[in-house]
């Protein structure tokens, strides 16, 4: 008997261990890098937006999206496969320092997750409102996404990095990474002409 309930007590412990949760700060202003968030100063975001052009993005109506996957990952096909939607924020004005263009969101849970194990992240950001804007990020001219990257487990209780859930959340140890929002441009008529002349050349050819 007493036998019995050691072995289920050690399963239920390898259990808890195995599947744990994990939290963090979806926050790039207390990371352990000041990366904000900007504007691409290419010819058509610096068309569209003038002097805002590769200036930090201090619109309240920027969306940021955290996603997130547990492993490596080195290409974005193999983590889109794997990859969890997670929570999302807004661009917060107030923090203006160094011009501006952080997030201070809420936390991210980490399902799943147990000390050792690596989780690969990475954040998507669009103008949710004016000329530019779109309710989605499939919908908006004016977004961006940051380079995938790694977090490991904190080295401590008051470090940055993944905590356990039952130690408050920290913020990102080594990301989020540099993240630029720029317009997606129209087809010009150019563009769209040059299409229509070489579709009328293949039809010429079938016949």
């Amino acid at each position: 008997m007493k036998k019995t309930l050691a072995i289920a007590i050690l399963g239920l412990t390898a259990c808890a261990t195995t599947y744990g949760q994990g939290v963090v700060q979806f926050n790039n202003y207390v990371s352990t890098s000041y990366q904000p968030v900007k504007y691409a100063n290419d010819a058509a975001t610096t068309a569209a937006l003038g002097a805002q052009a590769g200036q930090p993005v201090t619109s309240a109506t920027v969306e940021l999206q955290l996603f997130w996957a547990l492993g490596s990952f080195a290409d974005q096909a193999s983590f889109d496969g794997a990859k969890q939607t997670g929570v999302t924020t807004f661009i917060n004005p107030a923090v203006s320092f160094g011009g501006g263009g952080y997030y201070t969101g809420p936390n991210q849970t980490l399902a799943g997750w147990s000390a050792g194990q690596t989780i690969t992240f990475q954040v998507q950001g669009w103008q949710t409102a004016g000329a530019n804007g779109g309710a989605t990020y499939a919908s908006s001219k004016l977004e961006g996404t940051s380079t995938l990257w790694q977090e490991v487990a904190a080295a401590n209780a008051n470090a940055n990095g993944i905590q356990p859930s039952s130690n408050p959340a920290k913020g990102f140890n080594v990301g989020p990474p540099a993240m630029t929002l720029a317009i997606i441009p129209e087809p010009s008529i150019f563009a769209l002409s040059g299409l229509g002349a070489a579709a009328l050349m293949m039809f010429r050819r079938k016949k």
